[in-house]
Order: structure tokens, then C-alpha cells, then sequence
């Protein structure tokens, strides 16, 4: 896989939950806790963008501020890739608390396939330089990469803050910010993606990406999640205790 930066994005308000939604509480820990441990199985690094460090000082994760404050997600993503030191950053959403490394990895293989097939052709070309004596230059090399994002679709709908994006992107991205065209699916036209369609990575259901898609936004939702989870554990110990052999 290639090497990247883990970036959760937990500068919103909160307003509809009432409450921080990355401090709520899942199964003994908090939701911030929970990605941040799923996004170190695939990053060294994890960065939380937020509006107030303050609050996070206790989880001993590193963070950073947005540099275009109150602009929402796409703030989010260019702040955090703004302080990535990686060709790549996963982005998640602090809201996200049933994403699965099978999923992350489904979204980097695409990146690692392509960085894999760009130094093929790196190599290629450099042979050919050396045989022709000649270097390959001219108006036929663009600073945009064929690649520049990953993001998961799921049921037709698609999940800016679940995805992989190259740092590529930044530029476009502050050019929206500057000019306050703030929409996520706008900017994501104006670049090279490719859509994981939930479905097509064998190592990930669609069970799986419509579970890792699921947000929590009001205080049902939280509800939701606590009864879910609550589920999951409660079938994991049954499945654990028919594993167990008789005694």
C-alpha cells in the first residue's frame, strides 16, 4: 500500500446533535477514538482537523486548525492535507464510527495501483530518454495527475469525507475556498476521481460500505449507532463462544 496520512475531519458545530459528535461515547470509548484507531491500521500519521484543539488534548492525537475557519468540509480536507507530509491522505468524517480498515484498504489500492503504474512509466520513459538521447519534454506533460482522488460510493450516492485524495488537489481546493464555492460535489468535478463503488472490492460487503457510510448527525442517530454496536458485540460473543471447544 502506499504510504499515507490518516486525516479525520471534526471541525463542524454540531449543532443538530446538540453536542460534540467526535466526543460521544461508543462502547467505552469515543467515536474520535474509534477512527482514529481503525485509520492507524493504515496510517503511521493521523491528523484531526477541529476548530478548538483544546478539546482533543486528552486523547494524545495530533491536530491541526482549519486555514479557511468556518468554511465546512472542503476547509476540512485542505487543512488537513495541508498538513500532511504524504503524496496521499484517507480522509474520514469524526461522524463516521462503523468504518473498517477493509474498507480504507479497498480506496488505497486504487492509489497504490496507480502510483505502482506511474513509476512503471517513470522508468519506461527514462529508458527511452537514454536510448534516444534525447529528453521527453514539450506541451505533452500535465502537472495533473490522472489520479487525484478516491471516494466511495455507495447506492448511488457518493461520500466526499470517505476517500483518498492527492495532494494534487490542494490548489483547486483553496481557489474554491477563496471564492466561497464551498459545494464538495462541485469541486470533486473539476478533478480527476474515481468512484469506489461499493461492491467491486472483494475484501469489502456492501454490507460493510453502507455500515462504514452511516452518519450520525441528530441524537436518533447516535441512538442508533449505541443499539448497533450493542448488536455487533453481542453476535461477535456468540460466535465466540461456539468457537470454544467443550470441555
Amino acid at each position: 500500500m502506499v504510504e499515507v496520512t490518516g486525516i479525520i475531519v471534526a471541525g463542524g458545530r454540531s449543532s443538530r446533535m446538540g453536542q460534540d459528535k467526535a466526543l460521544l461515547q461508543l462502547g467505552g470509548v469515543t467515536v474520535l477514538e474509534r477512527i482514529a484507531a481503525v485509520l492507524g491500521q493504515v496510517a503511521k500519521r493521523v491528523i484531526v482537523v477541529t476548530r478548538a484543539a483544546q478539546q482533543y488534548r486528552e486523547f494524545d492525537l495530533e491536530t491541526t486548525k482549519d486555514l479557511y475557519p468556518g468554511l465546512g468540509p472542503l476547509s476540512g480536507i485542505h487543512a488537513g492535507l495541508s498538513a500532511s507530509r504524504t503524496e496521499w491522505g484517507i480522509v474520514v468524517a469524526c461522524d463516521m464510527p462503523f468504518v473498517q480498515p477493509e474498507i480504507l484498504c479497498a480506496l488505497l489500492t486504487h492509489a497504490t495501483n496507480w502510483t505502482a503504474a506511474q513509476e512503471t512509466s517513470s522508468e519506461q520513459g527514462k529508458q527511452q530518454v537514454q536510448g534516444d538521447h534525447a529528453p521527453l519534454t514539450g506541451k505533452g506533460s500535465s502537472p495533473q495527475p490522472a489520479l487525484q482522488a478516491v471516494i466511495a460510493s455507495v447506492d448511488g450516492r457518493i461520500h466526499p469525507l470517505l476517500g483518498i485524495y492527492h495532494q494534487s488537489v490542494l490548489p483547486s481546493a483553496e481557489q474554491c475556498l477563496r471564492s466561497d464555492r464551498l459545494r464538495l460535489i462541485d469541486w470533486l468535478d473539476s478533478l480527476n476521481v474515481r468512484y469506489e463503488t461499493a461492491g467491486d472490492w472483494p475484501g469489502a460487503s456492501l454490507e460493510m460500505w453502507r455500515q462504514a457510510v452511516f452518519n450520525m448527525n441528530y441524537p436518533q442517530d447516535y441512538q442508533t449507532t449505541v443499539e448497533q454496536l450493542e448488536h455487533i458485540q453481542k453476535r461477535t460473543e456468540r460466535a465466540q463462544n461456539l468457537e470454544k471447544p467443550e470441555r
